[in-house]
């Protein structure tokens, strides 16, 4: 299971996702720790993202960030099997934030095709 937060995001929580990430991927492949290069390399979709994508809230002593469940690429940008969804800040260049994709084995993408993006969680855990 590859799951990565850049230290910006472990170091100032999420509320630096929601503030820098401009983009999120979906990929074939992701290993821990990829650089951003590695990442596009890997890209079979990409939608633009905004901070009003993003909402941030509370839960018991948790806060998490939540993504809007409307985001969608128009067209894929090539074909493969979805392992990992990733989101970025691609004009520094950083990869933020690196899920799983929640289909089991992976999900189809094909070129050409319209790609919608799933809500998905990031949570800021606080032990009392």
């Amino acid at each position: 299971m590859t799951k990565f937060a850049h230290n910006d995001v472990l170091d100032n929580g999420p509320a630096y996702i929601k503030s820098t990430c401009n983009k999120m991927v979906v990929v074939s492949a992701y290993a821990f720790g990829d650089s951003y290069a590695s990442v596009m390399a890997a890209m079979l979709a990409e939608a633009a993202m905004t901070q009003s994508d993003f909402v941030l809230s509370s839960s018991g002593n948790n806060r998490v960030l939540t993504t809007s469940s409307i985001i969608f690429d128009s067209a894929a940008n090539a074909s493969g099997l979805a392992k990992n969804i990733i989101f970025v800040d691609s004009v520094s260049s950083k990869v933020l934030w690196a899920t799983e994709e929640n289909t089991p084995g992976g999900h189809q993408i094909t070129q050409g095709v319209r790609v919608d993006f799933p809500s998905l969680t990031y949570t800021s855990t606080q032990l009392s």
